[in-house]
């Protein structure tokens, strides 16, 4: 079928006064394929739209191009426009000449308006129309524990309509709980216990565990292991609530019956009784074993208050810092010193002796008086330092989920906060992934029975059909993409041979990369990196890559930019009112790890003054690993480019937070301005 390219160009209510529209029009009306140049003054807008959508009908366009603002701000409502013309919403390309053009510069930009607009039609020439389907998805999600969290995350569930299946290794539910009095912990556990078994929907697997997982999201095939037997079960989703192991560190004294635990100490309160005498002086200490957590300070200002109504003994905390950042917290807080609690705050740990009376004396350096601190006390309750539940570091290997620096579930990345996981359809709520106080546990499982519903309620998930596809006659299985994709989205299948190839099949049969449509995340970082280049990722493929770059004068500084990074940050230059060179390109990939060596080097060879690549900052890719892959390529790529006898700096990684519009500009301006040395 014929490509006719529809150009709509937008002045934005004849605000981008440094664009020449009618020499834009005039001259985009030349390029290859356009079959119609529109000029209005609110595109966006209802009659804008309209007049698009008539156009697209009566000039039989079936690619469209738009110049005009941010692909940010605008794009969902253009391709809802397509949508009411007939066409499929990826027809469509952007030509940002706003932000990145009238906007970053105080001269005229007609030309470059043009080249951008040139590039964008480059682009939608190639872009293949995406196929859609609807596959079904399995509404039973697996929970992993049955503590406080993993009961009410299937409590929740199960009210959405989904059908939970909550599976805890010991023989009961129930886990440690929260150290507090009030309310206690056996009594909360108890009620939630008793709501899980009545609830019909629930199905409970006590004494069981998880001993393998495979296949993705929407059908995870799970290998649980009860009573001696194995057997496989189909899951849609899957949620970790497997808490946390807590234990005293007594590295710094030596443990003694007057030392206990928060939970001790709690189960001692809830029958005072036990104690052959009143405790006259009772301390708490926390931070021996590093930072304290927001549960156990909570623990303290509870149990502190609990003391002083039951026993009426004189109460003191010794501590580095209390975390009083959740909810009502530093209202206890208050409310424990008006009763009478002495705070003790120190940096260096305290020294704590058992002594022959009976007492425990602790010394400490008070930190804002400056003075030595010597207090006798009938018993001393110290923290239980956290630590991963038995079985953590297999169980995240296995799933390829990762651990953040101390063990627990989940890696240390903002775009995974507070309940995703690198894997599509694999939740975590509650201590199993730090530091979490009740509050944020049930926020935690608020959000991932939303988030469940969201995926798994209707039963099917539209996708898009092999938008990332390996060609089984090019795949070498090399295992290449299986290592490098962070969101564990591609395995081997058995594959027929489809044509002619020199691939050796047996028996007609041979092992390829296959990608799991749903639980891809569409960073092209397997499209960049295979080394027979058999993945093909249709969103922005290398053809549409390097066509942008033809479309580009020499002389041209190109940025690659991040699409949930960089990009708006690029975007932020212009509404900020800061300027920069003029032969800055913006190319906007999904990942900077889309980043092919290849664009690299054919930007030099159409005669690019310089490269940046520009991403995430260190340990906050939404890919997790896509700025390492393009810091990798980029470097592979400096030292090509040293050996041809060129300047190896003049391609360069730079990292982007969201509001450092100034090094973006700083960073282009830097390079256009070591192109200019060059030179000379």
């Amino acid at each position: 079928m014929r490509t006719n390219i529809g150009i709509f160009l937008c002045d934005c209510g004849e605000s981008l006064e440094n664009i020449d529209f009618e020499m834009v029009r005039k001259k985009a009306g030349e390029f290859q394929n356009a079959v119609h140049v529109g000029l209005s003054s609110a595109l966006c807008l209802e009659e804008g739209l309209e007049e698009m959508v008539s156009a697209i009908r009566g000039k039989g366009v079936n690619r469209v191009v738009i110049a005009a603002c941010s692909p940010l701000l605008k794009e969902t409502v253009f391709r809802k426009a397509l949508e009411k013309a007939g066409l499929d919403s990826s027809s469509l390309s952007m030509a940002n000449i706003r932000e990145q053009c009238s906007w970053v510069h105080q001269t005229d930009v007609t030309e470059k308006a043009l080249e951008m607009i040139r590039m964008a039609v480059n682009r939608v020439r190639l872009i293949k129309e995406i196929v859609r389907e609807e596959v079904e998805v399995t509404r039973e999600v697996l929970v992993v524990g049955g503590g406080l969290s993993g009961m009410k995350s299937a409590l929740e569930i199960s009210r959405l309509g989904l059908r939970p299946t909550l599976v805890e290794r010991e023989p009961t539910l129930g886990g440690e709980g929260f150290y507090v009095l009030k309310p206690f912990p056996g009594e909360v556990i108890g009620s939630m216990a008793k709501a899980v078994e009545e609830d019909e929907n629930i199905e409970v697997l006590t004494e069981a565990s998880v001993v393998k997982v495979d296949g993705d999201v929407g059908s995870f095939s799970v290998r649980i292991r009860r009573g001696g037997k194995e057997f496989y079960r189909t899951f849609g989703a899957i949620v970790f609530a497997t808490g946390q192991m807590t234990e005293i560190s007594s590295a710094d004294f030596k443990q003694t019956s007057n030392i206990i635990s928060q939970q001790g100490f709690v189960k001692m309160l809830q029958v005072p009784e036990k104690f052959s005498k009143r405790p006259e002086v009772i301390a708490f200490v926390l931070d021996l074993s590093g930072e304290s957590s927001r549960l156990s300070t909570l623990s303290v200002l509870n149990n502190a208050l609990a003391v002083k109504e039951k026993l009426g003994s004189e109460v003191y905390v010794f501590c580095k810092n209390l975390k009083v950042d959740s909810e009502g917290v530093e209202t206890l807080y208050r409310e424990v010193r008006n009763r009478g609690v002495v705070f003790v705050k120190f940096e260096e740990t305290p020294k704590i002796e058992s002594c022959e009376d009976g007492r425990v004396r602790i010394e400490a350096r008070e930190l804002l008086l400056g003075d030595e601190v010597t207090l006798f006390c009938d018993l001393l309750v110290v923290e239980a330092k956290p630590s991963p539940s038995k079985g953590a570091e297999s169980l995240s290997s296995m799933l390829k989920v990762g651990t953040d620096s101390q063990g627990f579930y989940q890696d240390e990345n903002v775009h995974l906060y507070p309940v995703f996981s690198r894997r599509k359809g694999m939740f975590f709520v509650g201590s199993c992934r730090g530091d979490l106080d009740p509050t944020r546990t049930w926020m935690d499982v608020s959000n991932v029975a939303m988030n469940l519903y969201e995926l798994l309620s209707g039963g099917k998930v539209r996708v898009e059909v092999d938008k990332v596809k390996a060609e089984p006659d090019k795949c070498q299985a090399c295992l290449t993409c299986i290592r490098v994709c962070p969101h564990s989205a591609i395995r081997l299948v058995r594959s027929e041979r489809s044509g002619e190839t020199k691939r050796p099949f047996i028996n007609g049969k041979r092992e390829v990369a296959q990608i799991h449509d749903l639980a891809c995340e569409e960073c092209g970082i397997c499209t960049s990196i295979c080394p027979a280049k058999a993945i093909e990722f249709s969103g922005i493929s290398d053809e549409q890559i390097l066509a942008e770059i033809e479309a580009m004068g020499e002389g041209r500084i190109i940025v690659f930019c991040c699409a949930e990074s960089a990009y708006p940050v690029a975007d932020s230059v212009g509404k900020l009112g800061v300027h920069y060179p003029p032969q800055i390109r913006v190319i906007s990939v999904p990942c900077v790890g889309r980043v092919d060596l290849i664009h690299i080097l054919k930007a030099f060879e159409k005669g690019a003054a310089g490269v940046l690549v520009m991403g995430c900052q260190e340990g906050a890719c939404q890919h997790l690993e896509g700025n390492t892959r393009a810091k990798e390529r980029v470097k592979y790529a400096q030292d090509l480019l040293e050996e041809m006898g060129m300047d190896r700096e003049s391609v360069k990684v730079v990292n982007l937070g969201p509001n450092m519009a100034w090094k973006f500009s700083e960073e282009a301006s830097r390079m256009a301005e070591r192109t200019e040395e060059g030179k000379r």
